[in-house]
């Protein structure tokens, strides 16, 4: 994560767990760090999710204009397009919360068919789409009236999303698409292609993993990786840098931070605590979910390499072995799972701030056995209040990133 030019104090805040009871992740003792030190550019394969430049097709703003797509007139362009864009919202497979934030009242699964070309079909036929006129369907109005309250999921993205369809099958549709006779008619009940975006787990028990892996520690990435954070970190008019104090950067006339500024924004909410027991305070844990996952901030294949826990981690660092409440891993993968660079300082450091750092270690965050005034099993030693593998390192946040990390992926069949 980019936590640039941040400054959260030392830990992070406390939470509730999905039981109710407060949590307050890892401590200063277990080498845990606020969310200090001024970050630079991460946010480079993060911060284009967040405002959807990444996934809008040719790079485009949304809007009404036509995007120009050449015409590539085949059966494999047409599918990766429809799986791509379309599919997940017109199968019915997506969860009804993940619709909301993206087409907000718009039931686009009434238009599914067995294929992409009987559904482009059944979407004329019921008038919602304008082969003649592409940028005028009155599917992409109903697109726009969205208002989704995430952070991520950007109203603009989805309606060039469907445009750049709508507008390869004016150019295409004929030639690729053989003749429909009952264009709403054609859904046989064959199984859908569409990717559930959390597999076969069930939304209440990904939610609940997310809350105590996640939610429970948001403090330490809210200053940045938020709306939020981004208001509080706007400060006077500018006109160029000059009119802007230590690293601040001139955006649209106003001195910016540059951690917020350049940062994906996937929490949701303020600052302060999140309820479990509160159904807005769920609501907001649950799009801030769905924000992780649709930015691709989870590795299915390769759990270790999600960049959800690669950028905070301290750069160059290979864990050898996780261990704590939430996952046991004994091995890693011989290559991977290394802490990426990210602009600045790393938050899962193991409180190291100055080179030379670690290369490699054990991370040991295990709770099962209080040290206090006996001795320790042969290969641990007392650290933070309980025995540990020797000269290991702990960071309690880092390991419950490990454990929804890995949860996400079997979720997913990975």
């Amino acid at each position: 994560m980019l936590l640039a030019g941040c400054s959260n104090g030392e830990g992070q805040d406390a939470g509730t767990d999905s039981s109710g009871a407060p949590t307050t992740g890892s401590d200063a003792a277990d080498g845990t760090e606020g969310a200090d030190g001024a970050d630079g550019a991460d946010g480079a394969d993060g911060a284009d999710g967040a405002d959807g430049s990444d996934d809008a097709p040719n790079g485009s703003e949304g809007g009404s204009e036509a995007t120009g797509v050449p015409a590539n007139c085949d059966e494999e362009e047409l599918s990766e397009l429809y799986a791509r864009y379309v599919e997940p919202f017109v199968s019915g497979t997506v969860p009804q919360s993940c619709g909301q934030c993206h087409m907000t009242g718009i039931d686009m699964s009434m238009y599914a068919q067995d294929t992409p070309c009987d559904t482009m079909a059944c979407m004329v036929s019921q008038g919602v789409v304008d082969l003649d006129d592409p940028p005028g369907s009155s599917l992409l109005s109903m697109i726009d009236m969205g208002d989704p309250n995430s952070s991520v999921f950007d109203v603009d993205v989805e309606h060039q999303a469907m445009l750049e369809w709508i507008e390869w099958s004016a150019q295409c549709h004929d030639q690729v698409c053989e003749g429909t006779q009952s264009p709403c008619d054609e859904n046989s009940g064959a199984a859908s292609t569409g990717t559930n975006p959390i597999g076969d787990c069930s939304e209440a028990d990904l939610l609940t993993v997310f809350w105590d892996s996640v939610i429970a520690d948001r403090g330490r990435c809210l200053t940045c990786h938020s709306d939020w954070g981004q208001q509080i970190g706007t400060f006077g008019a500018c006109q160029d840098k000059a009119d802007c104090e230590f690293e601040q950067v001139c955006v649209d006339g106003s001195c910016l931070a540059p951690g917020p500024y350049m940062a994906p924004h996937f929490f949701e909410g303020v600052d302060g605590m999140l309820e479990w027991d509160n159904p807005a305070h769920r609501d907001l844990g649950l799009q801030t979910m769905y924000n992780v996952i649709a930015l691709g901030l989870l590795d299915v294949d390769n759990p270790v390499d999600s960049s959800l826990i690669t950028k905070p981690l301290l750069e160059g660092f290979k864990p050898l072995e996780v261990h704590g409440p939430n996952t046991n891993m004994t091995e890693m993968p011989a290559k991977g799972g290394v802490g990426i660079y990210h602009g600045g300082t790393s938050k899962f450091s193991f409180g190291c701030h100055e080179e030379p750092c670690p290369t490699e270690g054990i991370v040991d965050c295990r709770v099962d056995t209080p040290c206090g005034d006996g001795a320790c099993p042969d290969g641990t030693s007392c650290s933070a209040g309980y025995c540990r593998m020797t000269g290991s390192v702990c960071d309690a946040t880092l390991e419950a990133y490990y454990g929804f990390a890995n949860y996400f992926a079997e979720c997913r069949g990975g």
